[in-house]
This record gives C-alpha cells, structure tokens and sequence, in this order.
C-alpha cells in the first residue's frame, strides 16, 4: 500500500470509519429520540385524562341528577367532550366510569364499564345525607420506539361533593 505524501489514503480511511461509526449510532440514537417524543406524548395524554375526570366531576356536581341514568350517562359524555388526547383516540364508554355515592356507601347513580380501574374511595368524615360524584377512566396508550411498543394504560381519578337533594339524599349541609 502506498502512501501519498498528502495523507490522502488515512484520510479516505478514516472516512470509511465515520459512516460506519455513524451507521452503528443511528439507530440507538433514533431509538431514544421515538422513546423521548412518544413518552412525552403519553404524559401530556396523562395530564389531558387528569383534566378531562377533574372537569366531569365538577360537572357531575353541579348538574341534576333526578333522573340518575341521564345524569351519570351525561358526565361520562363530558369526559369525553373534555378529553384531548395527542393521539387522537378518546376514551370509550367501557373506559370511563362515574358513580354517585352517599355517606353511607350507597350508590344512587352509576354508568361505566368494565375497563376503567379502580374506583377512588369517597372522602372520609362526609356528613351524613351528603353525597360525593366519583369519576375514574383507563385509557391504553404506547410508547413507540423504533423496535418495538411499549404498552401502558394511563388512569385518572377525581371526587368531588355533590351538593343538591336527590329524594332524601344528597343534602347540602
């Protein structure tokens, strides 16, 4: 091998090893870029369920629920309405669950499937009469990565006080 008085065969050389170093790099580099914006993705999907149980509450709160299949059918739809997710997929009905609970325990009006978690508990020390709206959802996302999907279900809850009369119940005090 002859060596030009200029370098230029260590150079042409070390080129080759750049693109390959380049070519070993770039998919741990695009690995972790996907993971950083889809996870980001995810968490800003989070803080949208959060927001969108926080404001059905509220709404179950101040709405009328003499009628309890309209009232809780009503706040379930306001999840929805509320929800913005960057994935563009809103939460089913079998993902969103709401209840109306009294002191007690008893539960005067209820709506939601099967897929939304675990029920958050009412507040202790409620007075007795009081009732408290209850709104909890599941909604499954995925964290992309160029290799491969990272499943995960993202869950909210929220609980607020009902305060208007529903028969004999529900009694602001």
């Amino acid at each position: 091998m002859s060596t030009h008085p200029s370098g230029l065969d260590r150079k042409r050389s070390e080129r080759g090893a750049a693109a390959l170093e380049f070519a070993l790099i770039v998919p741990v580099l695009l690995t972790l870029l996907m993971g950083t914006v889809t996870t980001g993705l995810v968490y800003s999907n989070h803080l949208t369920a959060t927001n969108a149980v926080r404001e059905a509450a509220r709404y179950g709160a101040a709405a009328d629920a003499t009628v309890p299949a309209t009232w809780a059918s009503s706040v379930q739809t306001r999840v929805q309405q509320t929800y913005f997710g960057s994935t563009g997929s809103s939460p089913t009905d079998d993902e969103i669950c709401v209840d109306l609970v009294t002191a007690a325990g008893v539960t005067l009006a209820s709506n939601g499937g099967s897929a939304c978690g675990t029920a958050p508990s009412a507040p202790s020390g409620m007075a007795a009469g009081s009732c408290a709206v209850r709104v909890w959802m599941a909604h499954p996302e995925q964290i992309q990565l160029v290799v491969t999907e990272l499943d995960l279900t993202i869950g909210a809850q929220s609980v607020a006080y009902y305060g208007r009369v529903v028969g004999t119940s529900c009694t602001a005090k």
